[in-house]
């Protein structure tokens, strides 16, 4: 049996966090924007902002620019869709918001949706609807997809199955009363979200638990995953997480 070459692993924020501001930059990126430091020191950012404003062509284009060859952006998709009540969303503002995202050109990473607690699995055929919807688009293929769920009601194999339908991977996440560990098995990449040790964004992780995690992501690279990891505890130590976990697998 042919052995599955090594994945990738991209660690970053959920946006841009870095410590102190301009003035204590190094000085080859003082007169840099923020991202273009921030690229300097992770391979991939998590863009929040997408989620609440549909960012012009131009403005990802600026950032593609912005950044080196390797890096990767991982995008949310807009509140409008997912966050939406009853999920009562205009067909046509997927096509827009990926339209708008293609300007990333090769700097692609994952296109995440994340569904808000009230969302539970009654609304399984609405989820599906929005997974066909980026499949037909034409621009699926650009995206790897990972999808959140707040509601634990989804960790259901009807689900896993709907994810493995789509090639989208099931987020691994420490949300409350939504926590997940488990990846679907056809499942391209693993995402995982660090909300914070508490699931409020705030805190920081314990060394001991950034070694655990190191040692299970070293697995799903070894088996052939790209792990996309982002800590979104940014109102805690989003930035030195981050920091920790990309010495302890050695990038």
């Amino acid at each position: 049996m042919k052995k599955s070459a090594p994945g990738t692993l991209r660690i970053g924020t959920s946006n841009i966090v870095l410590p102190g501001n301009k003035s204590t930059f190094p000085d080859a990126f003082r007169c840099k924007s923020r991202l273009n430091y921030y690229s300097s020191l992770f391979n991939s950012v998590e863009l929040n902002s997408t989620f609440y404003k549909m960012p012009m062509s131009s403005t990802y284009e600026k950032w593609s620019k912005d950044v080196g060859n390797e890096f990767r952006f991982s995008v949310k998709l807009w509140k409008g869709i997912t966050h939406i009540k009853d999920l009562k969303f205009d067909e046509t503002d997927i096509n827009i918001f990926l339209k708008k995202a293609a300007s990333l050109g090769d700097k692609k990473g994952c296109l995440l949706l994340q569904f808000p607690g009230k969302i539970t699995l009654e609304y399984f055929n609405v989820v599906e609807k929005i997974l066909a919807i980026i499949s037909n688009s034409g621009y699926a293929n650009e995206w790897k997809k990972a999808i959140e769920f707040r509601n634990a009601s989804w960790y259901t194999g009807e689900t896993f199955e709907l994810l493995d339908e789509y090639n989208a991977s099931m987020v691994v996440h420490d949300f409350p009363k939504a926590k997940n560990e488990e990846v679907n098995k056809k499942a391209g990449v693993v995402y995982i979200r660090f909300h914070g040790p508490g699931g409020d964004y705030k805190g920081s992780y314990s060394y001991e638990f950034l070694k655990q995690k190191t040692e299970q992501i070293k697995e799903w690279i070894k088996n052939g995953k790209d792990v996309f990891a982002y800590f979104n505890n940014t109102a805690g130590d989003a930035f030195e997480n981050a920091r920790t976990l990309k010495e302890l697998n050695g990038i």
